[in-house]
């Protein structure tokens, strides 16, 4: 995944945040308190996913900023080998 695809992913998440949170209050305020607890929980994956792609952007940036300094270096896929 390049930067500009890992922005756009963050910036679906973000939305996906706002629009859980707008859900949860409405489910809240009528009393379907199970579906708020629901959709509390798809809110912390969403917040864990956002986490774990800010780390993955500040690695390409990281990368990016190597770079132009004349360091050779360049993001590759993890491949983690089983054992």
């Amino acid at each position: 995944m390049d930067l500009t695809k890992l922005n756009n992913e963050i910036q679906r998440e973000k939305s996906c945040i706002d629009d859980l949170i707008k859900m949860i209050g409405m489910h809240t305020q009528e009393n379907r308190l199970e579906e708020a607890a629901q959709l509390g929980r798809d809110l912390q994956n969403s917040i864990a996913t956002i986490q774990k792609l800010e780390q993955q952007r500040n690695f390409y940036i990281t990368a990016k900023r190597l770079a132009k300094q004349g360091v050779i270096c360049g993001v590759v896929k993890r491949c983690a080998e089983k054992v």
